[in-house]
């Protein structure tokens, strides 16, 4: 067992003494505490002076000290100090953190654009401290981030299962078709897959976790696609697609608006077979963050549950 940490809170007869319970010996306690052996007996038989009781069992032959029924009290008492000790440097540092400090975000490329700047805007409001290092990548590549905590959070697509990985926050969103103004589909209500047969799909490769989902989803309609553009950047492919160059499957705006707009609509699908997406906010589960990320990620939690207010 470790060292206890040095607080302002834990006095050090009450440090000698939780050491030398963990470690089983005072010399072992004091090779621990770079001190005298015999500076961590005094303290020890000053605190059991004043508490007018015995704390440790010291029968002789014996090669680890045990604690006396009150000296595992008093342990307990050390314990509940020690974590009430970190819950306020936490807080301490929580509230630094705010003031100043980076948050590392990883995001997929389709968040670069329309939800991104507006966040990082209003949050950059409240916290003008803060600065922020997001990186652009695909799905796998920001959870393998996350885990090796080169990330703090990430915003992703259908993350496969990974353990020690946690979703703290869950969106589904529907695949919806982009289409541009002026094609014979922009005024339908509705459209199936067997629609798109007919005119040409702008098409993600598999870099990006939303081409495994297509393909299976066309297969299943007996559609086989005519691809006019392939290539692993969504913004490549989106913004195409507004010009007029193809259709193409998206998810659907956070908003979960389908507000008609100047250039294009989305429109969505009737069928069933048609999944959902799921964005996540994840980060790696137990990992000890800054105040500045944890503000900021409690922030972003709050903006996705709250989908209708972004």
């Amino acid at each position: 067992m470790g060292e206890v940490e040095s607080t302002v809170i834990i006095t050090i007869p009450l440090k000698y003494f939780a050491t030398v319970a963990r470690v089983g010996s005072f010399r072992g306690a004091a090779e621990q505490l770079f001190v005298a052996a015999s500076a961590v007996s005094r303290q020890v038989a000053l605190l059991e002076e004043e508490l007018d009781t015995t704390l440790f069992e010291r029968s002789r032959g014996r090669k680890t000290l045990k604690l006396t029924p009150a000296g595992e009290s008093l342990m307990n008492y050390v314990i509940a100090l020690e974590n009430e000790s970190r819950r306020l440097r936490s807080s301490i540092q929580s509230l630094k953190g705010l003031q100043r400090g980076e948050v590392k975000l990883g995001a997929v490329e389709s968040f670069s654009r329309t939800f991104l700047p507006g966040f990082l805007a209003s949050f950059n409001e409240k916290y003008p401290g803060v600065t922020y290092a997001v990186s652009i990548h695909a799905t796998r590549d920001l959870v393998s981030q996350v885990m090796d905590d080169t990330l703090d959070a990430a915003l992703c697509f259908n993350p496969a299962p990974t353990v020690g990985l946690e979703h703290l926050v869950e969106v589904e969103l529907k695949a919806v078709l982009l289409v541009p103004k002026g094609h014979p589909l922009f005024e339908r209500d509705s459209v199936r897959i067997t629609d798109c047969a007919e005119y040409g799909l702008v098409w993600p490769d598999q870099s990006i976790t939303i081409n495994q989902f297509l393909s299976d989803t066309f297969a299943k309609a007996n559609v086989r696609p005519r691809v006019v553009l392939r290539s692993n950047s969504f913004e490549l492919l989106k913004n195409s697609a507004v010009k007029g160059l193809a259709l193409a499957v998206v998810n659907e705006p956070l908003t979960m608006s389908t507000t008609e707009i100047d250039d294009y609509r989305y429109v969505p699908f009737l069928e069933r077979q048609v999944a959902n997406q799921k964005m996540t906010l994840s980060v790696r589960r137990g990992r000890n963050l800054p105040g500045a990320s944890m503000a900021f990620i409690d922030f972003l939690k709050i903006s996705l549950t709250n989908r209708e207010e972004l």
